[in-house]
Parts: structure tokens; sequence; C-alpha cells
């Protein structure tokens, strides 16, 4: 599960600069732009993701969830497990964005109340989640980009938290997420490759 993480504008990181010069260009003079979230990121927020250009990485602005027709609530979250196996997600597979981070929220049950906890990889300042996107329709009848967040099964630090953390890309494989294309069969093989819990040290702090 992943329900709130945290995106921080930081200009002295080189990779959240440009992805924030794109989106500037890109969307100048859209209401979009200044509707633009950074900080703790909500479902339904909108916010900065990572796609793939014809032959780089580009930048959007995108929604948080998929809208459920005839409910308020949004899908957030696709399994890593299912998502060949599912219409939503299967329709979409080639569809793959890179969601920045600085980090996401768990909370944890603690006496009768929960503690806010914000977890992320110790020896990086941003990180990215491996999202899925779409077309979506808006109320007033415009349209956008709409992300979900991938999870898989929790690393051995996160276990003692929660049974699901988002999938945390490695380096190594953050262009083949993007970029790869295939069949179904060769997807199931590039999702069990790159779709796997975290291994590297993460800090957890109370917030």
């Amino acid at each position: 599960m992943c329900g709130r993480y945290l995106f921080l504008p930081d200009r002295q990181i080189e990779e959240i600069k440009n992805i924030l010069q794109r989106i500037n260009q890109k969307f100048q003079g859209s209401s979009f732009l200044s509707k633009l979230k950074t900080g703790e990121i909500f479902p339904t927020d909108l916010a900065a993701v990572v796609v793939a250009g014809d032959t780089e990485k580009d930048a959007t602005i995108a929604r948080w969830g998929f809208p459920i027709e005839g409910k308020k609530q949004v899908i957030i979250n696709a399994r890593a497990e299912t998502l060949l196996e599912k219409w939503t997600f299967k329709k979409i597979a080639n569809q793959r964005c890179l969601i920045p981070a600085a980090g996401f929220y768990e909370w944890q049950k603690k006496g009768d109340g929960k503690q806010k906890l914000l977890i992320k990889p110790r020896e990086t300042p941003v990180f990215y989640m491996a999202g899925l996107y779409d077309r979506i329709k808006l109320e007033d009848g415009g349209e956008i980009d709409a992300f979900v967040i991938i999870t898989t099964e929790a690393n051995s630090q996160i276990k003692p938290v929660h049974s699901r953390m988002p999938a945390i890309l490695k380096k190594e494989h953050e262009d083949i997420w993007l970029f790869e294309k295939g069949n179904e069969k060769y997807l199931k093989k590039l999702f069990c490759t790159v779709l796997k819990p975290f291994d590297n040290e993460m800090e957890i702090e109370s917030v």
C-alpha cells in the first residue's frame, strides 16, 4: 500500500531541476501548472511524473488515481503480481512512468493509535517509484494523464510496518521500465525482474 508520498522541489538536485523545468515549459499558461502539488502528495493531487519521450525521458503533470465509475474513490495502487491479469492495468502495460519521491508514508499501530512514518532509501535524496498512467476525463470536460503507483511485497525492514511497499526502481532499471516494449510474455519477465522489494537499506523515521 502507498497512500501518501513526499516530493520535494529541490532544484539543487539536477534530476528534480530538469523535471520541473520541462513541466514549466510544457504547461506554461495552463491551470494545471498552478495546481501542481509539492510536499506531501495525496490521492487526486496533481504531481510531477516522468514518462517516455520519443528518444529520451520527458516530464509531465498527472493526477494520482484512476477514477472508478459511479464512485468518489480512485484507484491509487496496482499490485505488481497481478498487473497482467487485471484489464484496467493490462491494457496500459506499455504506458509506464516514474514517480519521483523523497519518501513515502505509512502508519504503524502504536498502543491505541497510529504513528505516522516517513520511509526512504538511506543514501539517495530522490528515488523513483514504478507507475502506470492513462488519459482520463475530468468533471469539467478537460483531460489529463492519471497514474497509479505499483506496489510489491514489503522488504524485511518494512514488514513490521506493512505487508506492501511501493515498487522502488534501481537506477539501472529506470530506463528499462520506461522504454522497453513487448508482448505479454516479455512483459511478465520484465515485471518480475524490476518490480521486486527494494533491497537497499532504508531510513524509517517518525513524523
